[in-house]
């Protein structure tokens, strides 16, 4: 299952496929929790890098304190690029955050991202529409991660934007999925895993900081079950069918896995001038 030559997921991302996470939290995390809650992502990305160990990994946070920048400090330290949008432009979304620190905080993470942009404004941030814009970035990520981490007590406080709301319209997409009219690829849609985090402003007694969601299995696991699959489909004997998002995704790592790492990417000029030359 090997490929020849193959470079990790942590090599370079030129020319290969990469599959996104997205995050939503909590803002007010338990400070105590933290080093558990950070386990546990740490677990997440490990178990997805070692299922598809030539694929890149990348994460969507809008940086948010609490729960986002928790994700995305443990992303960029198990070598997951960070892709940043912004709900609104940066100048004003900064006025969120009330501290020092906390700004610094989030500039540093923001200096760190791979990608950074804004969502399209579509209420004026001043007024109580401002949530609005919240609620544009979280509906992006629930449409467009592959794989959804929630960093959630379960609790639904009906807020627009919050992440109970953003685990509905992920529902939503996943299921729009099943319509062709939609234009949505329902294979590119994986698992949602929730990390069960309490709130800071939570009610005791707080639940313990815990993993739901199935992980997937490592490279060499997923080879023995997708051959014992292959053979009885031949055979007479059933065998419990891998879920279809996992035969995609192996697809993916086995492409990338044969895509050459070391040859430079030529640049738009270069290309536009070889076109030229030809003609």
């Amino acid at each position: 299952m090997k490929a020849k030559d193959a470079t990790p997921n942590a090599g370079s991302r030129a020319k290969r496929l990469p599959l996104i996470f997205g995050v939503s939290g909590h803002r007010d995390l338990v400070v105590a929790d933290v080093p558990r809650l950070h386990k546990h992502l740490s677990k997440i990305f490990a178990a997805f890098r070692a299922a598809y160990p030539h694929t890149p990994f990348q994460l969507l946070s809008p940086l948010a304190e609490g729960a986002d920048r928790l994700t995305a400090e443990v992303a960029l330290t198990s070598e997951i690029g960070l892709l940043v949008p912004l709900p609104m432009k940066q100048q004003e979304y900064e006025r969120d955050f009330q501290t020092a620190k906390s700004l610094a905080e989030f500039r540093a993470l923001l200096a760190m991202a791979e990608s950074r942009w804004e969502m399209p404004m579509v209420a004026n941030p001043h007024t109580e529409n401002r949530t609005r814009q919240y609620a544009e970035v979280g509906d992006f990520i629930a449409r467009h991660s592959h794989v959804l981490i929630l960093l959630w007590d379960g609790s639904d406080n009906k807020k627009i934007g919050g992440t109970a709301w953003v685990r509905k319209r992920r529902e939503h997409w996943v299921n729009a999925a099943s319509s062709p009219f939609h234009g949505i690829v329902p294979l590119g849609y994986g698992p949602t895993i929730r990390v069960v985090t309490p709130r800071a402003s939570g009610r005791p007694p707080r639940p313990r900081p815990a993993t739901i969601g199935k992980l997937p299995p490592s490279a060499e696991e997923f080879a023995v079950t997708l051959s014992k699959q292959l053979s009885s489909q031949r055979g007479r004997n059933k065998h419990k069918c891998l879920p279809l998002y996992q035969l995609v995704y192996w697809a993916i790592d086995r492409f990338n896995a044969n895509v050459p790492a070391s040859a430079p990417m030529e640049s738009r000029k270069e290309r536009q001038s070889a076109t030229r030359s030809r003609l």
